[in-house]
């Protein structure tokens, strides 16, 4: 009996060896699986989803890095074409399957801070800092022509849009609000404000009616197309935080403007004269807002993002659910298709 016990125990470590040897690879294969989705989604900067925001997938074949813009062809619904932080303009399919870079001005060094509505794979007018200077660049028929340039270095044009009788309005960090009368030839100073100018929405119903913010969340509107200049920034003085980081967007179905803010979610049925606070349910800690969107046909379906979760409201505002779309990055836009309102893009800086 003294003999046969270290016989036993050397059987039962060789069989606990051999076993543990046969393991090795369904254990590695499970640490695998479970570390690549987020290897995957680690450099990822794009999502989409096809049921409302339920459920969201990596575009993980755009390699364009972080998004500041992003829209549809105006020809072609199912191609995006995309503005990126440091590798220019982009576009690609909607199914998220093939992408391609934009060369000279517009690509590889390039930020694009917006691509001016209509825009298509052919042809667009772009706002551009390429070369420590801003830029505006039309790219038609593979060529880019610079049709107007800052000044001053490290400045740039942020914000732009055409206006049913094809004007080009934009605003600068210079504090410029300029115009083109004939599509982008010659441009004119409308009017300067004080301090640089962060953001524009126009009223697509009046596009004459025009409002923006400064970076110390001065909001200001015009009602003659940015030839004067009414100044509402006292409209958010019941509101704290409202004047940190702050964003708008503009429901082209009611008119109505919608505020984002480290204070939350604000909107305006009446030209931002006063404001209605939204009871978005966000935490302090995650604001400010970075992103709004609202479903281009049904006005109570909104969309906010705050860092990288998105919040959806489906009764204009009153209840909301919410996801965390990536691990990590900030929600930069969102992105409705207008003839598909299931499916909605989303924009990730990281």
């Amino acid at each position: 009996m003294t003999g046969q016990k270290p016989f036993l125990i050397i059987v039962v470590i060789i069989i606990i060896f051999i076993v543990g040897l046969s393991l090795i690879p369904v254990l590695f294969k499970a640490r695998t699986s479970s570390i690549s989705p987020a290897s995957a989604e680690s450099g990822a900067t794009l999502y989409k989803s096809d049921d409302s925001g339920l459920n969201w997938k990596v575009l993980n074949k755009f390699v364009g890095g972080n998004i500041l813009n992003i829209g549809f062809d105006a020809s072609n619904q199912k191609l995006l074409l995309i503005g990126t932080e440091a590798r220019g303009a982009w576009k690609g399919d909607t199914s998220g399957e093939n992408f391609g870079q934009y060369p000279g001005g517009v690509g590889e060094g390039s930020m694009i801070f917006d691509l001016i509505k209509p825009a298509t794979e052919k042809e667009f007018v772009a706002l551009v800092l390429f070369t420590n200077r801003g830029r505006i660049i039309r790219y038609k028929d593979e060529k880019r022509s610079e049709l107007f340039f800052t000044p001053l270095e490290k400045y740039a044009f942020l914000k732009g849009y055409r206006t049913k009788s094809g004007f080009l309005r934009i605003i600068g960090s210079d504090g410029g609000f300029y115009e083109s009368r004939n599509n982008g030839a010659t441009w004119r100073l409308a009017s300067r404000f004080q301090t640089g100018l962060l953001s524009m929405v126009s009223n697509p119903a009046h596009d004459n009616q025009i409002w923006v913010l400064d970076p110390k969340g001065s909001f200001y509107m015009s009602s003659d197309g940015g030839a004067s200049w009414t100044d509402l920034s006292d409209s958010f003085m019941d509101f704290i935080g409202a004047k940190d980081e702050p964003l708008l967007f503009i429901d082209p179905r009611t008119q109505f403007l919608y505020h984002g803010s480290r204070f939350g979610l604000l909107r305006s049925t009446n030209s931002g004269l006063t404001w209605d606070r939204v009871n978005l349910t966000v935490a302090p800690e995650v604001l400010p807002i970075g992103a709004i969107a609202i479903d281009p046909h049904d006005s109570a379906k909104i969309y906010v993002a705050a860092q990288n979760q998105l919040y959806i409201s489906e009764d204009a505002g009153i209840t909301w659910r919410g996801t965390q779309i990536s691990s990590a990055g900030v929600i930069s836009l969102i992105l409705i298709n207008p003839s598909n309102t299931k499916e909605i893009f989303i924009g990730l800086r990281k």
